[in-house]
């Protein structure tokens, strides 16, 4: 499988959830020495949902600058407030309940889902950057059941799925993915989406980097 942007890959998927948070916190850190602060922008998906608790929970990243930094989402779903899809939810049970950050640091999307408003929202928090660095420092995800990203490149969903801008979230300095489903048909199917999705995955400004636990997979042909 050959995918654009850099792979990093483990051999299951709790080292894979290591090395994207290892990274993350490294990036958060250089964010706030040479910015003063911190933009994670997250598409808060059942599939990435193990990596935000790991983020919680592990004495390693005790010292992750929440108090400077904004988290902010790629995605939301359009269902009732309280249905359990809601990407919202999710976060709000794991980052907002136990980091510690700010409450105002931890925006969501209003209940109208007006994306161009969040988007300007955003853009006030950066516009005060030196220009061609206030962009969103960090976005992550997490592939699919289906093997792809819903928030890059959506399948056909009978739930509107809104989302920020491809352009938007292209800019940003580092997309990071994780790939957990490594059984060969998901492998096959991810290289053959992710084709077809070139376009919507390409940075524009930073680097993508998919991190890839392959469990039982180890002997499934990655390159």
């Amino acid at each position: 499988m050959r995918l654009p942007g850099k792979m990093v890959t483990r051999e299951s998927s709790d080292l894979a959830i290591d090395a994207l948070l290892a990274d993350v916190f490294l990036h958060a850190t250089n964010c706030v020495r040479s910015f003063g602060d911190f933009h994670l922008a997250i598409s808060a998906s059942p599939e990435l949902e193990p990596a935000l608790m790991r983020l919680m929970y592990d004495p390693g990243y005790r010292e992750f600058p929440w108090p400077r930094t904004r988290v902010w989402m790629v995605d939301e779903l359009d269902v009732d407030l309280d249905d359990p899809r809601r990407r919202w939810t999710r976060i709000a049970d794991t980052i907002l309940a136990c980091s510690g950050i700010p409450q105002e640091q931890c925006i969501g999307m209003n209940e109208a889902l007006d994306v161009a408003a969040y988007q300007q929202a955003i853009r006030a928090h950066l516009e005060w950057r030196e220009r061609g660095h206030d962009r969103i420092d960090c976005c992550l995800f997490a592939t699919s059941p289906h093997a792809h990203i819903e928030a890059i490149a959506p399948a056909d969903s009978p739930v509107r799925h809104v989302r920020l801008d491809p352009e938007f979230v292209r800019a940003s300095r580092l997309l990071g993915v994780l790939v957990t489903q490594t059984d060969e048909p998901s492998i096959a199917q991810l290289s053959r989406w992710a084709r077809g999705a070139k376009a919507a995955l390409a940075p524009t400004g930073g680097e993508l980097v998919w991190y890839v636990g392959l469990g039982d997979a180890g002997d499934v042909p990655l390159v």
